[in-house]
């Protein structure tokens, strides 16, 4: 692992203005692995949201909390926040006489981290380097290698470099979401991958800490051992910040605070005892997959798909409850998934129905987490060109959280908490 330190300050860009050029980036290939074989950018492509995927609520689940209709499943994704983009190269092919195939990388730029940081913020570059770390050491979960630099000497921003431990040829690498928007993967193929993330999640929440919240460099002076007095610290700070911006009143404010209120009374979420680290935003467009092709003629070969790399989107990993992981969300996980999770050492999830209100309100977490990144409503007219052009894609994520809050406040009225 690299790290290379600051050495200077320029002023800090704009949020909205987060870019880099192929020069810049090729500048940043050749001074970390200028020791490969082939070190020549091809492409440099920003990874932004790849979409959005519809889920069906059916009714399954009590208190009234899905909804028979479908409904947009808009979640924030760690590679695309508002302080942080990340990038994928792909470099030239090697010459004729290389057998070895072309190299990938991939490229976080983020923002200088303000100072102090507030009570809620996403993690920086170096306490996501600090993570992959401990997964490196800890687990099997294919986690690219980083090399973290904050120098500032190339580009105005810190970033990590991160080169998959095994080479995968650019045209077999997929995100798990394209191979299922695109049906690559049969059902057997589709059980196993799921299977398989079961298990590295599994993995992932064995890695434990001494106290709960945020993590940081040291522990704090104050370390909370409890992951009520966190989880509700956490919330009401997002809830608090975000009122303070929401001139329209667009979320029922003082009915979150109500529920929260009988919640930490019947001492809801105090069943959790050991802090696990959680990957929290994750989806699949994280997961990078590869799809090998057998040879047609060849009508007994089963190719079997297998997770390559899992992109490191860990701006809002934190130590909690695993049952916070947004792929715990109804209605999922999938059978594979926990059948992976529960035989890869992960424990029970919902046991029982207080549990499930716990899981509503780790919903209206995300949601505020959502709003907090995107803002409640767009931006007005006062606002600058770049900061008003947004994608429909970011509007519906604000649609979505608004209504997702409605719909678990409306939820937790008559939701069970003993």
């Amino acid at each position: 692992m690299d790290t290379t330190s600051s050495t200077h300050s320029p002023s800090k860009p704009s949020t909205h203005n987060i870019s880099i050029t192929l020069e810049q980036a090729q500048k940043i290939v050749s001074k970390h692995h200028a020791d490969h074989d082939q070190s020549t950018i091809a492409t440099l492509t920003e990874l932004k949201d790849q979409g959005y995927r519809y889920v069906s609520y059916t009714g399954g689940y009590s208190l009234g909390y899905l909804y028979n209709h479908l409904l947009l499943l808009a979640i924030i994704t760690g590679s695309h926040t508002l302080n942080t983009k990340t990038y994928l190269i792909k470099l030239s092919a090697p010459a004729p006489s290389n057998s070895n195939p072309p190299r990938s990388y991939f490229l976080t730029v983020s923002l200088v981290p303000q100072e102090p940081a507030p009570i809620y913020h996403p993690n920086s570059l170096f306490i996501i380097n600090q993570l992959i770390s401990l997964i490196h050491v800890q687990t099997s979960i294919p986690i690219p290698h980083p090399t973290l630099d904050t120098s500032l000497t190339i580009i105005p921003y810190h970033y990590l470099l991160l080169c998959p431990s095994v080479p995968a040829t650019h045209s077999s690498l997929s995100t798990l979401s394209s191979a299922r928007k695109l049906h690559l993967l049969t059902p057997e193929q589709d059980f196993l991958i799921d299977l398989q993330l079961g298990v590295y999640l599994s993995q992932l929440h064995a890695i434990q800490n001494d106290w709960f919240g945020l993590p940081l460099p040291i522990e704090p002076a104050d370390p909370s051992y409890s992951w009520q007095e966190t989880f509700t610290l956490l919330l009401e700070t997002l809830l608090r910040d975000l009122e303070l911006k929401d001139q329209e009143s667009l979320i029922p404010y003082e009915d979150v605070r109500r529920y929260l209120s009988r919640a930490i009374g019947f001492f809801l979420f105090d069943d959790v005892e050991t802090p696990s680290l959680i990957w929290f935003t994750g989806t699949e467009d994280d997961v990078y997959i590869t799809i090998p092709f057998s040879d047609e003629s060849d009508s007994e070969a089963q190719p079997t798909p297998t997770i390559r790399t899992i992109l490191p989107n860990f701006a809002h990993s934190l130590w909690g409850d695993p049952l916070l992981e947004t792929v715990f969300m109804p209605p999922g996980p999938s059978t594979a998934l926990l059948e992976g999770y529960v035989d890869g050492g992960g424990g029970p999830l919902i046991v029982f129905p207080r549990q499930k209100t716990k899981r509503i309100w780790y919903t209206v977490f995300l949601a505020l987490l959502v709003l907090a990144d995107y803002g409640v409503a767009a931006q007005g007219p006062g606002a600058s060109v770049q900061a008003r052009d947004e994608t429909c894609f970011t509007e519906e994520k604000r649609i979505w959280a608004r209504e997702m809050l409605k719909q678990c406040v409306e939820a937790l009225k008559d939701a069970p908490c003993y």
